[in-house]
């Protein structure tokens, strides 16, 4: 393949992904304005930690199958894919289950710990949701495996945030609204889509002429998978431990304000975000076959298409962030310091290039795991310091210390061992 056809593929597939992507962060972001407008930044606070507990209990029961998942499709004969396939949709569900229970059994101590009893409902309704929520995320990296990247956007990047913007809408119409509302719409949403994904692979199943062997190698599949799930849970830790920390220090109007903040933030990565899911499969198949030359043009282009577009709408977002935070209402203009803190961090995570998928595609999940360790470590230590004094913005300082650490530092690994320049430069 040349590289003028790694470009187009680039171009190509990252539109259709960006297209899914952008439809899905506006109904995620309609989701977000709708919750505001009308229920207020108390109930928001609540959803946003409930939330917490499922997206972390969703990431747990994955253990990393999902990132494995992608290499695994992407390098395995086709004999192989749908036995791997539903040996991770079966062992993610089950531990989804498991944990899903224990969180539900434990929504009133987790009330009691924060002294915010009027979470446990939203909490035990999330622990419902989780089992579904994480069954999405397997039959996306089931397709970003296979390279089918608008199925992937599809489940993963528009599906949910669709769906949970319609059910929120209908719910507050047609019932009377609750504090418990906004995660109720997420559990109806994940329950439907992780249904119609299921079904649908199900059908290509039944139809494929592909002679298929009778088991996946279950051990290696979890061996292999175990470090990514660690480094997941650590990303996810460090990208939700500001909103934890938040929870025993302010009220739930101030952590709707900083949840909102964090919301608008991740506009900067959003391209980011659609190029590094086009790439990833790639990634793992140069890096396999040793084709260097292409791996480092594939990721440069990647960068320097990122930059290109995520740097005005970082100015954009950082020289006006009043205008931005009033669309959700006045009382949401006390976090545009927090909003200018995080797009910085945000714009780092853009500007360091797809850091963690080429890490987790070419075996250094392992390395990744210790860069991230130290990073969640400068995140809450420097948090739990500024929180007392400084509030919302104490703690979006050290949530954006954490990200640029682990980007930079992996950043810098990438070039001195493979001369892997992730940033944006010439090709």
């Amino acid at each position: 393949m040349t590289n003028k056809t790694d470009a187009a593929f680039i171009v190509q597939k990252a539109i259709k992904a960006f297209s899914l992507r952008a439809s899905g962060y506006l109904f995620g972001f309609l989701f977000t304005w709708f919750m505001a407008y009308y229920l207020g930044a108390e109930l928001q606070g609540i959803f946003a930690l409930a939330f917490i507990f499922m997206a972390v209990g969703s990431m747990v029961s994955k253990i990393g199958l999902d990132t494995s998942l992608v290499k695994w499709i992407a390098n395995s004969e086709p004999g192989y894919r749908f036995p791997i396939y539903n040996r991770s949709l079966l062992i993610t569900f089950f531990n989804a289950v498991v944990i899903a229970t224990l969180l539900y059994f434990s929504a009133s101590y987790i009330g009691r710990m924060y002294d915010k009893p009027n979470v446990v409902t939203s909490i035990r309704i999330a622990a419902v949701a989780m089992p579904f929520y994480a069954v999405i995320d397997i039959i996306g990296a089931y397709y970003k495996g296979l390279q089918r990247i608008g199925r992937f956007a599809f489940f993963v990047q528009f599906a949910k945030f669709f769906g949970a913007f319609v059910c929120i809408v209908l719910l507050y119409k047609f019932i009377t609204p609750s504090t418990e509302l906004p995660i109720t719409a997420y559990l109806i949403a994940s329950l439907i889509i992780a249904l119609i994904g299921i079904l649908i692979i199900r059908r290509e199943q039944r139809q494929s002429k592909v002679v298929e062997v009778k088991s996946a190698p279950v051990r290696r599949m979890l061996t292999e998978s175990y470090p990514m799930m660690i480094s997941s849970a650590i990303v996810l830790l460090m990208g939700w431990s500001d909103v934890f920390i938040l929870g025993f220090y302010v009220s739930e109007g101030e952590i709707g304000v900083y949840s909102t903040a964090i919301k608008i933030a991740t506009l900067v990565s959003f391209v980011y975000n659609a190029i590094a899911t086009t790439i990833t499969p790639k990634i793992a198949i140069y890096f396999l076959k040793n084709k260097d030359q292409k791996l480092r043009k594939l990721i440069r282009m990647g960068a320097n298409l990122t930059f290109i577009v995520s740097l005005p709408i970082f100015l954009i977002l950082v020289l006006f962030p009043d205008f931005f935070l009033s669309l959700f209402g006045q009382e949401y203009l006390i976090g545009r310091r927090v909003l200018q803190i995080l797009l910085i961090a945000q714009l780092t995570n853009s500007l360091t290039g797809p850091v963690g998928p080429i890490f987790q595609m070419t075996g250094n999940q392992k390395l990744l795991q210790h860069y991230i360790t130290i990073s969640l470590a400068i995140n809450i230590i420097v948090s739990l310091l500024l929180v007392s004094n400084w509030g919302m913005e104490g703690v979006a300082i050290g949530s954006a210390l954490g990200m640029i650490t682990w980007n930079i530092l992996g950043a810098i690994y990438l070039k001195k061992k493979y001369n892997l320049a992730s940033w944006p430069g010439p090709k």
